[in-house]
């Protein structure tokens, strides 16, 4: 088995920072900085771990429009050419995101059409991620079940969204090998209070929970050991759009060179570091040597 195999969406973010307020209705202000770059969502871990040198495939979906074209040539820009379009229809499968990246945090609107590995076939899905070594965990239990018995590591995380709750994720988790929603998603999907209470909760439904903290690090837990890692004090963040997806990155790349769980949360750690230090997903591009600057 080799390679990480992702079939997801591209997200197309439209960033606008260097504003303190939003405007009323009726009103307008300007930002200072505008930019457009790939979004987030596990289509960053491809891209990302391929410019580390680690064997990737994508598969997502773009149709005939202008956004579609704009998504092929933010993909170019990062280098990533040779996914494999997945999409057959007639509409617009890339998802648009404004995000608006405020001095105390961020918030995004966002439009999708919401076409996902969901809608197609289990067996198209099933034969492109085939073989994989690791993948983002696809949509469907089945086929999550046949990669698990391969012997494939899924990864998986979550967005949030107001009615999150891990009993709709459970015939999904149960085949995933590590699952890292943030402080906030992983209390929220629990109803627990604390994080250790959320990851015990969390433990009775997927092998390896590991909760992102933000500034303190992040917790897993294997069903006897809390782990802890911190995050990296000295770097100093600017924007927070895409942390989480870096952060799964960096487990990712841990875990396909078969480090200790410890060492690949502290990764995890790093590469979602350094991303906040430039704007958006993209921002600021890292290399294997600075992984091994901070490790």
């Amino acid at each position: 088995m080799n390679g990480v195999g992702v079939i997801c969406p591209v997200t197309v973010d439209c960033l606008f920072s260097g504003f303190d307020t939003f405007p009323v209705p009726g009103e307008e202000k300007y930002a200072k900085h505008f930019e457009m770059q790939l979004g987030g969502g596990s289509t960053v871990i491809p891209v990302r771990l391929r410019q580390l040198g680690v064997e990737t495939r994508l598969g997502t979906f773009l149709g005939q429009d202008t956004l579609s074209s704009c998504a092929e040539q933010l993909l170019a820009q990062q280098g990533f050419t040779d996914y494999v379009n997945l999409y057959t229809g007639s509409g617009c499968p890339v998802i648009i995101s404004s995000v608006f990246s405020l001095p105390q945090d961020r918030c995004f609107l966002t439009y999708t059409e919401d076409f996902t590995d969901k809608d197609l076939p289990a067996d198209t899905v099933y034969s492109f991620l085939k073989g994989s070594k690791i993948c983002f965990a696809p949509e469907s239990p089945a086929v999550a079940e046949k990669l698990h018995r391969d012997g494939t590591l899924l990864v998986f995380d979550v967005g949030w969204h107001d009615d999150l709750d891990v009993e709709n994720y459970k015939e999904i988790l149960q085949y995933v090998d590590f699952f890292s929603p943030n402080e906030k998603e992983a209390l929220k999907m629990t109803g627990c209070e604390t994080v250790e209470e959320a990851l015990k909760c969390l433990r009775q439904y997927t092998r390896c929970p590991i909760v992102k903290t933000g500034k303190t690090g992040c917790v897993a837990y294997d069903g006897q050991t809390f782990i802890h890692a911190d995050a990296v004090s000295s770097l100093k963040a600017v924007d927070t759009t895409g942390a989480g997806d870096n952060f799964l990155t960096g487990l990712v790349y841990g875990l396909y060179r078969a480090l200790p769980l410890q060492q690949c949360m502290q990764i995890a750690n790093i590469t979602g570091g350094l991303s906040t230090t430039g704007l958006g997903c993209y921002g600021r591009r890292y290399t294997s040597d600075d992984i091994a600057f901070y490790l």
